[in-house]
């Protein structure tokens, strides 16, 4: 079992302490948790014990969770009271940084969880792209990539990992532009285990409905204005008639050129003058 480490300097000890001295903490990227996976783990560390310390920073008489919010859940529902602890003193940025980077390199995030952590570190302490990529280890284009994954609204991201969509999932809808229209996709979606293809396909046929449908609805507007159209130039008609009445000479022409009509009044600028 975990024994009480010297500390290796300033900022950094392992020792066990209690499961319920550790508060939940603030930087934390992952936003849910699998009741299927905590089963496994809890079994595991009931078999063998907690192999790898959770993350804490001190704060006060208490401890703030930086990493390993799975392990404390599973070692609370194992009925584990002490829990083995890597104790760092951690600025907030440098907090923040930690968790994500400990939860990246075990690979334990959805992309979303990695594209919220990624823009948090950006707004929150003012880094570029190209410094989190530094950071994490990857290239400024994938953390761009991941960060174009939040331009999807909560409620359809919340659908995408209800689903079990994968990330190439989310970024084609992406191209689906009306939110309304994202909800639909997924309604259709839902219970359907696509590919990726068959997702992309899915997608364009939805598309070229949606262009088919908005197509015809141009059509339908089209009509009150081609009245309306008639109306005035049945008015301009109208006009010219009674200026040649007052014996003004008027010339009055409509051409039509496919799409396009030009209507063309010509009046005697003398006649006009007198």
């Amino acid at each position: 079992m975990w024994k009480h480490g010297k500390e290796s300097d300033d900022t950094q000890q392992i020792i066990e302490i209690p499961v319920s001295s550790i508060r939940p903490g603030r930087f934390q990227p992952r936003f849910a948790i699998k009741d299927e996976d905590l089963d496994e783990l809890v079994a595991s560390i009931q078999q063998v014990g907690l192999l790898q310390p959770v993350l804490v920073r001190p704060q006060g008489l208490i401890y703030e969770l930086i990493a390993g919010e799975r392990r404390l859940r599973a070692c609370a529902r194992a009925g584990i009271e002490q829990i083995p602890a890597v104790v760092r003193k951690l600025s907030d940025a440098e907090a923040a940084e930690a968790a994500l980077i400990e939860n990246l390199q075990r690979r334990s995030l959805h992309f979303f969880e990695e594209a919220e952590a990624y823009a948090k570190l950006i707004r929150d302490y003012d880094l570029t792209q190209n410094q989190v990529a530094q950071r994490v280890g990857l290239g400024q284009s994938t953390i761009a990539n991941k960060l174009r994954l939040l331009g999807l609204e909560e409620d359809v991201r919340k659908r995408i990992y209800e689903n079990g969509m994968t990330e190439r999932h989310a970024r084609a809808l992406l191209e689906v532009k009306e939110h309304q229209l994202r909800l639909e996709a997924l309604d259709e979606a839902s219970g359907q285990e696509m590919s990726v293809k068959e997702w992309e396909r899915f997608l364009r046929r939805e598309k070229a409905r949606i262009i088919s449908r908005e197509i015809n609805m141009s059509r339908k507007r089209m009509k009150p204005l081609i009245k309306d159209l008639r109306l005035f130039l049945n008015s301009l008609e109208r006009g010219v008639e009674t200026l040649r009445a007052a014996g003004m000479e008027v010339q009055f022409q409509q051409q039509r050129d496919g799409n396009r009509l030009r209507v063309e009044i010509e009046v005697d600028a003398n006649a006009v003058n007198k």
